[in-house]
C-alpha cells in the first residue's frame, strides 16, 4: 500500500519545499484548503487589520517528515505547520499529514 501512495504523490502531487530546521527538501505533496462549514469570510478583523484564518491540509510522502513549526513552500506561498503526524499502515509510516497556516 505504501508503494501505491508513493506513486500517487509523484503523479498527482504538487511541487513543494519542506523547511525542517536547517534542511530544505523538495518533494511532491497534496495541499488543499480546509473548508469551514460556516459561510463566514476566511478572515477576521483584528485591531491592526485583517487576519488570515484559512487552514490548509498537507498530505505528503513518508520520506519527508513534517513536524510542528516546519515551513512548507508551495508556489509563491509560505505556510507554517501547526500540527502534524505520521499515518501508519501496520508498523510502517504510509504518509504524513499536517495542517498549515499562512506564514505571517
Amino acid at each position: 500500500m505504501t508503494e501505491m501512495l508513493d506513486t500517487v504523490f509523484q503523479r498527482y502531487g504538487s511541487a513543494v519545499s519542506v523547511h525542517h530546521g536547517e534542511t530544505d527538501t523538495q518533494t511532491r505533496a497534496m495541499i488543499q484548503p480546509l473548508r469551514k462549514e460556516s459561510k463566514d469570510e476566511p478572515f477576521s478583523v483584528a485591531p491592526l487589520g485583517a487576519v488570515e484564518e484559512r487552514v490548509w491540509r498537507y498530505l505528503g510522502p513518508r520520506e519527508v517528515c513534517v513536524e510542528m513549526g516546519d515551513r512548507v513552500s508551495f508556489g509563491a506561498e509560505e505556510y507554517v505547520v501547526r500540527s502534524a503526524a505520521a499515518v501508519y499502515v501496520g508498523d510502517e509510516v504510509a504518509y504524513y499529514w499536517a495542517t498549515l497556516h499562512p506564514e505571517e
